[in-house]
């Protein structure tokens, strides 16, 4: 129901609050929604990052965990339903597969008139009887927005959702944010032990397969043999943060690469970072690589997933194959080397940013949804 003040009433769903692309994402269009006519709840399925529940705390009229255990699933399912009938919500908007599937179902039992996802993922992952699952699911759910545009593509084809109730809707930052340094280049050097005249190398991402992180790693070795100096950092933690230690170790790099694992900092190890690089097989479209790009840092991706929506090869950064540590070592080494290449093209990623990829443009769309569908469901005459 519209409640009094004639706001909807939209519950934001999502498994914990964390550190990580899609959560940076959910913190960014909490801040920037348009209040004005929605009044926004935010569920947790689990406790997560202090940090980020307690500035979640101040975007939203109210924040509630429901404390999902798998040994208690079917009670914690129970609180789930029991919570979104009480809330009396209009739209529920599920973040992240585990969110997404228990949430639709228990919005529907809860009567929520509006089910809505986000698709942060290709979730190649998912099985056959998942896949089965999501075809029903299609039948209650109202909106997917997905983050890039081969992420829509597996929706419709992979999991047979109609093209209607898809919609291309891209990661989005807040330039400004981005740009707020507190540190400068040599403060941030001297953190790591390296000299502030060093080039230095930035990746931000959770250390997992799909990053192949150990294939940049090697490119470093090969980029270290023409500059020796060379200094990199990948920022994250993850599932793969042995093995890619092992590999830093077997090549000799441990005075080279760093894992600093994940920080607060972003900002400023962005303005001290010389090129941004992303060594992914698979992709969306990374919130990290949006940061660099309106940090207007000069890119270096694999042509992989969203990341050519938002970089062109030679425009606003450099593409090369995925799984080839010679072209990656070669793109890198180019722009190390060209300080101009990098300003023009740090500057022309910094443009694209602000035209397509601002957060201010994302939330007003994701605005007019919510009050779209809930026109369409309640009818023309609904203000």
């Amino acid at each position: 129901m519209i409640d009094k003040a004639g706001k909807l009433r939209i519950c934001m769903l999502v498994p914990k609050l964390q550190i990580g692309g899609a959560e940076v994402q959910i913190l960014q269009l909490l801040r920037a929604l348009d209040r004005s006519d929605l009044e926004i709840s935010l569920c947790c399925l689990v406790r997560g990052d202090r940090m980020m529940e307690e500035e979640a705390e101040r975007l939203v009229s109210s924040i509630t965990w429901i404390g999902f255990r798998w040994r208690y699933a079917p009670v914690s399912f129970f609180r789930l339903v029991r919570f979104l009938r009480r809330g009396r919500f209009d739209v529920l908007h599920a973040h992240l597969a585990l969110a997404d599937s228990i949430g639709r179902i228990a919005g529907r039992l809860a009567g929520v008139p509006v089910l809505m996802t986000t698709e942060h993922g290709k979730h190649l992952w998912k099985s056959h009887l998942y896949l089965v699952l999501e075809r029903i699911l299609g039948g209650i759910t109202d909106m997917r927005i997905c983050v890039s545009r081969d992420i829509l593509e597996l929706r419709e084809t992979r999991e047979k959702t109609p093209p209607e109730k898809l919609e291309y809707l891209p990661n989005a930052v807040d330039p400004a944010c981005v740009r707020r340094v507190e540190r400068g280049r040599a403060a941030v050097m001297a953190e790591f032990g390296w000299d502030a005249a060093d080039p230095l190398v930035l990746s931000v991402g959770r250390l997992v397969s799909a990053k192949s992180y150990p294939l940049l790693v090697e490119a470093l070795h090969v980029l270290r043999r023409k500059i020796p100096n060379v200094r990199a950092l990948i920022v994250g933690e993850g599932d793969r943060h042995a093995e890619i230690e092992a590999r830093i170790g077997s090549l000799g790099l441990e005075e080279t690469v760093l894992l600093p694992g994940s920080r607060r900092d972003i900002p400023d190890l962005l303005g001290a970072a010389d090129v941004f690089v992303l060594s992914s097989v698979r992709e969306g479209l990374p919130v990290a690589l949006l940061e660099a790009m309106a940090a207007g840092k000069a890119i270096v991706g694999t042509s992989v997933g969203g990341i050519p929506d938002a970089v062109t090869d030679g425009v606003n950064g450099l593409l090369v194959r995925p799984g080839d540590p010679d072209a990656l070592a070669g793109a890198v080494g180019r722009l190390i080397g060209d300080m101009e290449l990098r300003r023009t093209l740090g500057a022309a990623a910094s443009a694209e940013v602000e035209r397509r990829f601002g957060i201010d443009a994302v939330s007003r769309r994701v605005g007019e949804i919510y009050r779209e569908l809930y026109r369409k469901k309640k009818g023309p005459g609904v203000p």
